[in-house]
């Protein structure tokens, strides 16, 4: 996935401060494809409400 961490708590400083980095989500493992699916079937979704909403305006 690109992220330089193995794990959740690498992604602290040494004060304790978080690093300067995109979402984390789990990096070596299916997770972040699971985020995908997720992400996609959120979008149909509002793109399907959306254009519904939008034919209702116009009837």
């Amino acid at each position: 996935m690109g992220y330089f961490a193995e794990s959740f708590t690498e992604l602290m400083d040494a004060d304790g401060a978080w690093m300067d980095m995109g979402m984390y989500i789990g990096s070596g493992s299916s997770a972040a494809g699971w985020w995908t699916v997720i992400a996609v079937v959120m979008l149909v979704g509002v793109l399907v409400k959306g254009n519904s909403d939008e034919q209702d305006h116009y009837k």
